[in-house]
């Protein structure tokens, strides 16, 4: 119920959050993953191997030795002493813990004195009202993507999609979310694709469709048809494909009439109720120059806070799938394919969130 409720701000939904959404543009390559992520999974392998050094096998001292076995892990002086340190150690650790944020509120320590100051906490506006027929749109051009690479005919999805609904509603209803498809606002909207992506794993599962391939023609089409929906006049450009060599000019000319659709895209996306705010960021001059002389790839992200759907998404990925409801990345990508695939360029890109407050306190983590 919980994960089905709306997530605290601050930077986007759970949502209210920011997700940021990176747009790599340049030759095929690998995209990093956040170094926490790193971190956690580096973490988990030290622990398995620590685990493995220290495996309980069979005393080979004999009776001696398994009457110091049982008085250590079975007596009543044994269990309390193993608890005694279990309970020190859980003491310092919240001792460190509150050390460092007092620390880090005073700014104690010869390293904290060097750091820069931190940002001020952003103001996130509220989500405008959203647009129910956009919405409804979106939703009905995911389905008819899905149907397009999938062999099962529309009465087949649209069971599936009912039977995730009615296996799903009741939790979210408990969570206090008030479901009116008729009315439809950002809630019943997250609901609804939701519903809509969960079939969509359910029968890729089910199928055993080989879903690296369906997963790029999938985002090639829902991204196109998103395009007409939100920002016609793109996905009407014909742009021809480029023969010989492409000179520099040439690419970074497409480049800016790329950006100049993508933050046009993006203000529609704020205007019609899916994101409450976005921001693009500068690309360096330098780095322009390096990508359009074929010396280097281009990297740049773009905050989306408070996005409709990102309770959905982060429920999706909690349980176990990778098809997730992300209407505003599969949009971005679609613009920057549309000018920069006839200059042949690839385009690729990645979402994560993040909480945008810093804080020493583990506890007040956001997820944005």
């Amino acid at each position: 119920n919980a994960l089905a409720s709306p997530l605290v701000s601050c930077l986007t939904l759970l949502l209210l959050g920011s997700s940021c959404s990176e747009a790599f543009v340049g030759d095929d390559g690998g995209i990093d993953r956040r170094t926490a992520i790193s971190r956690v999974i580096q973490s988990s392998a030290l622990i398995s191997a620590s685990l493995g050094v220290f495996d309980v096998k069979p005393s080979q001292a004999g009776e001696i030795g398994n009457k110091m076995n049982a008085a250590v892990t079975q007596s009543d002086l044994g269990i309390s002493v193993r608890r005694s340190i279990v309970r020190g150690a859980q003491i310092m650790d919240k001792l460190d813990g509150s050390w460092e944020k007092f620390s880090d509120d005073f700014g104690l320590g010869a390293e904290r004195s060097k750091r820069d100051a931190r940002p001020e906490e952003r103001e996130i506006p509220p989500l405008r009202p959203l647009d129910k027929e956009a919405a409804r749109a979106i939703l009905g051009a995911a389905k008819a993507s899905f149907l397009s690479i999938v062999p099962i005919g529309e009465d087949e999805l649209k069971r599936k999609i009912d039977k995730v609904d009615s296996l799903v509603r009741k939790s979210f209803e408990r969570a206090g979310l008030e479901l009116n498809e008729t009315e439809m606002d950002a809630e019943t909207f997250n609901f609804l694709a939701y519903t809509t992506f969960k079939a969509f794993n359910d029968i890729l599962v089910e199928k055993n469709i080989n879903f690296k391939k369906f997963r790029v023609a999938f985002e090639v089409e829902l991204g196109g048809r998103l395009c007409q929906i939100l920002l016609p006049k793109t996905s009407a450009i014909q742009n021809e494909t480029f023969t010989g060599t492409i000179d520099s000019d040439t690419l970074k000319n497409t480049l800016s009439a790329a950006l100049v659709d993508v933050d046009a895209l993006l203000s529609v996306l704020v205007s019609k109720g899916f994101v409450a705010a976005t921001e693009r960021a500068n690309i360096d001059q330098e780095k322009t120059n390096d990508w359009s002389d074929d010396l280097s790839d281009l990297q740049f992200s773009i905050s989306l806070d408070k996005d409709a759907t990102q309770n959905g998404q982060i429920l999706l990925g909690e349980q176990g799938f990778r098809l997730v409801p992300d209407f505003p990345r599969f949009a971005v990508t679609s613009v920057l394919r549309q000018y920069l695939s006839p200059v042949k360029e690839d385009v690729s890109s990645e979402e994560y969130y993040m909480d945008t407050s810093y804080s020493s306190d583990p506890d007040l983590f956001e997820v944005k």
